[in-house]
C-alpha cells in the first residue's frame, strides 16, 4: 500500500507529466505545422470539452456530500460559465475555433469516431466503475493531466508563425483560462483535496490510482489519433 501511495503523491504532483508533454516532438510539431493541419488538430478537442462536462456532472451526482462534491460542483460551474452560458468552456472553445477559420455550422461533422467512442467508453467508466476510481478518471484526470497537456500544447502552437500572424484577432479566452490562474488554482485545490481524502480513506487509493492510470492511457491514445489523422505523425519523424 505505501508503494501505491508514493505513486499517488508522485501523480499528484505533475511536474513529470508536464516535461513529458513538453518534449513530445509531435507537440513541438505545431511549432511549424501548416495553419490547415493546426485546424484539424483544434476542432478534435471540442469533443473532449463536451464529454468532460457531462462526465463531471454525472461523477458529482455519484459522490457522497462532502468536500470533494462540493469542490468538483463548483469546477463544473466554472465549465458552465458560472450562469452565464456564453461564457462556458465549450463555448468559448468553439468562440477560438471560429476565429481561427472554422465555419461555427461545420463543426458538428469533424468529430473523430475512435475518439467518440474512447470518451463513450469513459463516460461507462465513470457511471459503472466505483465513485473514487471514476475521481481518478475524470477528476485527477480531467483537471490535473488535460490542464497539463493544454499547457504543454499552448506553449508550442503560439510559436507558430501562422498563429502569430493571426493573433490579434484570436479569441483568446478559453487559453487564458486553461493556461492562466483559474485552472492551476484548480489543480492546486483537488491534489489538496484528494490527498485529504486518502489520509482519512486509505482503502480509496487503489481505485482512485486506477482510475487516473486509465485517464492517461486514454487521454494519450485520444491526442495520438488526432496527431495522426492531422498527418502530425510524419511532420515529426
Amino acid at each position: 500500500m505505501q508503494s501505491l501511495k508514493d505513486e499517488f503523491w508522485r501523480m499528484a504532483d505533475t511536474t513529470r507529466t508536464q516535461t513529458e508533454y513538453l518534449a513530445d516532438e509531435k507537440l513541438r510539431s505545431l511549432q511549424s505545422a501548416p495553419l490547415d493541419v493546426l485546424k484539424r488538430v483544434f476542432v478534435q478537442y471540442r469533443y473532449f470539452t463536451i464529454y468532460y462536462i457531462s462526465d463531471l456532472a454525472l461523477l458529482v451526482h455519484r459522490l457522497p456530500f462532502g468536500k470533494l462534491r462540493s469542490l468538483l460542483a463548483d469546477f463544473l460551474n466554472d465549465e458552465l460559465g458560472n450562469g452565464r452560458h456564453e461564457h462556458a468552456h465549450q463555448q468559448v472553445y468553439d468562440d477560438f475555433l471560429v476565429s481561427i477559420g472554422l465555419c461555427p455550422s461545420e463543426l458538428d461533422a469533424h468529430a473523430n469516431p475512435a475518439n467518440l467512442q474512447l470518451l463513450g467508453e469513459i463516460r461507462d467508466l465513470v457511471q459503472q466503475r466505483s465513485a473514487w476510481y471514476a475521481v481518478g478518471l475524470r477528476g485527477m484526470g480531467g483537471e490535473c493531466l488535460c490542464q497539463v497537456y493544454l499547457a504543454a500544447m499552448h506553449a508550442h502552437f503560439t510559436q507558430n508563425p501562422a498563429i502569430q500572424a493571426l493573433a490579434a484577432g484570436l479569441d483568446w479566452k478559453f487559453w487564458e483560462i486553461h493556461t492562466g490562474e483559474v485552472d492551476i488554482a484548480h489543480r492546486e485545490l483537488l491534489r489538496a483535496a484528494l490527498m485529504e481524502a486518502v489520509d482519512q480513506q486509505p482503502e480509496v487509493l487503489e481505485d482512485l490510482v486506477g482510475g487516473y492510470r486509465k485517464s492517461k492511457d486514454v487521454f494519450d491514445t485520444f491526442w495520438e489519433n488526432i496527431y495522426r489523422d492531422a498527418g502530425i505523425g510524419q511532420l515529426a519523424a
